[in-house]
């Protein structure tokens, strides 16, 4: 026998009998009684159930509101108070001209921070709500690697970290925004290089495998312990747990972007032995749609 509520099925209930015939006329307007009694009390504490874990999801996101705008604003804060300083610096008449530029260099990087950091709060907001655009356009993707080693050579020099880079060995496309693909492979590449310690190595490049190009990012850091794998790619995590290194906004990003081109990013890594970050955008045929037009 069905049990419903409100025209939903919520459970079903059973009697047996070892006699055919048992079950009365008053016995089953009894048993029906039951079967709507037990249903709602079913129906009450199921709703009781969901009203209870949707406010404790509640206060969850409200929990991690807060201590994301905390980070937030000390994110925003760091760099706003070197632009304030610097100002009030400028302001000195008897400023030697070499001592000006190196103020003027760390008030430009400090607005360099903030436009990132906002930039990053942006991309969020689009891709959480579906508005996440792309301008789609045939891209090389040697031209991407060899545009991300260059960016991130200095860094690595000044780092003491080896950085190789490697191109498939034949020409390769992708239908994809260029300025995102760089996004997301400077953010892994960049990841790889904060981590990874001195006189360690960070290589990537990129190889053709059924119909996709798989970008490979590979360093010798300390690695990643499965409690972190399990959220690295969550919104805000490491803000979460009160890292200070930023609000985490990374790796989110990048899923998203890879995502939205249709393609898909993970990890393989260990504690103490260094992480592989891969992501997939679809092989563009080149060749075919030259013939084609």
């Amino acid at each position: 026998m069905p049990l419903t509520h409100a025209g939903e099925t919520i459970g079903a209930m059973a009697l047996h009998f070892r006699e055919a015939g048992a079950l009365g006329a008053a016995d089953r307007a009894f048993t029906l009684l039951l079967a709507q009694v037990t249903a709602t009390a079913l129906y009450r504490a199921k709703s009781y159930d969901a009203e209870q874990e949707k406010r404790k999801n509640a206060e969850l996101v409200a929990q991690a509101r807060e201590e994301v705008l905390g980070v937030v604003a000390h994110d925003l804060r760091n760099p706003l108070s070197l632009i304030v300083t610097t100002t009030e610096l400028l302001q000195e008449e008897d400023l030697e001209p070499s001592r000006r530029k190196q103020i003027l260099d760390i008030a430009m990087r400090a607005g360099k921070q903030m436009n990132r950091l906002i930039d990053d709060l942006l991309d969020t907001v689009h891709i959480e709500s579906g508005k996440f655009l792309l301008t789609l356009e045939d891209v090389e993707v040697c031209a991407i690697l060899r545009q991300a080693e260059e960016t991130f050579r200095p860094i690595a020099e000044r780092r003491g970290i080896k950085l190789t880079a490697s191109c498939p060995t034949a020409e390769v496309w992708v239908r994809a925004d260029p300025l995102r693909v760089s996004q997301v492979l400077g953010n892994v590449v960049g990841n790889a290089l904060k981590f990874t310690p001195e006189n360690g190595s960070v290589t990537f490049g990129a190889v053709v495998s059924g119909g996709e190009v798989e970008f490979r990012v590979t360093d010798t850091g300390p690695g990643i312990s499965p409690e972190q794998g399990e959220h690295l790619f969550e919104m805000f995590w490491q803000a979460r747990r009160n890292d200070r290194r930023g609000v985490g906004l990374g790796l989110t990003i990048a899923k998203g972007i890879v995502d939205a081109h249709g393609g898909r990013i993970w990890f393989e890594s260990a504690v103490g032995t260094g992480s592989t970050f891969s992501f997939t955008l679809p092989a563009l045929n080149r060749a075919a749609e030259i013939a084609a037009t």
